[in-house]
């Protein structure tokens, strides 16, 4: 009795020290754009566009940096896994990203219908035409590996039911890309965690029957591709 007592505290302090962790990792992100942000003020300010994407993409990097140090002992395997077996990995789970694809589309048509575009999205479309250099960085390989390292790692070292970890770290990846809502007040704009969300949990889906974090930051990356492709072909 006292064993299992033992080995159920032990399950819940490590359950509270990975959602500990969890939070510091998003805290950290979002502190290290602020403070990098102020500390290159003056450069992303600059009318030089070409400095201030320099210096927007170096923040970027500096980011990606930190958080390959944190995750390279999950990269590192991950990728030496992928290298070998990434044909078989795509044809298996692009099946995950066009389903999560499909609700995102149909549900995002839906709520833009009632209350427009999401202020993320006129964010990117602006960012992408102000700085386009630094978006394409920050959209095709900095977003990709810090968001799939940040929000999709963790949450499976805590909960090991698929269903709660699938739901929650949809619902993280839904409500990051929402974030804008502080600024803009518009609570309707939370809507927009529904289809950002269904795309998380695809990704979230993907990560728990591969384990390998390769495959999501690919997928992440060929979806972002897509997106901005379509931005500046036809503003789609």
């Amino acid at each position: 009795m006292i064993y299992l007592e033992w080995v159920l505290i032990m399950d819940i302090s490590k359950k509270v020290n990975n959602i500990m962790k969890q939070i510091f990792l998003i805290f950290l992100y979002i502190f290290l754009i602020l403070f990098l942000e102020v500390i290159f003020f003056q450069f992303i300010t600059s009318k030089n566009l070409l400095l201030a994407n320099l210096s927007y993409i170096l923040i970027e990097l500096i980011v990606l940096t930190v958080y390959i140090l944190i995750f390279r002992k999950t990269l590192i395997p991950n990728f030496s896994d992928f290298k070998k077996n990434w044909r078989s990995y795509l044809k298996k789970y692009y099946i995950y990203w066009l389903v999560g694809l499909a609700i995102m589309l149909i549900s995002n048509l839906i709520i833009s219908n009632f209350i427009g575009m999401p202020v993320n999205e006129e964010a990117n479309r602006l960012l992408i035409k102000k700085y386009p250099a630094y978006a394409l960085f920050s959209t095709l390989i900095c977003a990709p590996i810090t968001e799939e390292l940040m929000i999709r790692v963790p949450l499976k070292n805590t909960f090991k039911n698929p269903w709660i970890y699938i739901i929650l770290s949809g619902l993280l990846f839904g409500s990051l890309h929402v974030i804008n809502v502080i600024e803009s007040g518009d609570l309707l704009e939370l809507l927009y965690i529904i289809p950002y969300g269904a795309l998380g949990s695809s990704f979230a889906k993907m990560y728990y029957d591969s384990d390998n974090v390769w495959i999501n930051i690919s997928f992440h990356f060929i979806h972002n591709l897509i997106a901005v492709s379509m931005i500046f072909l036809g503003g789609a």
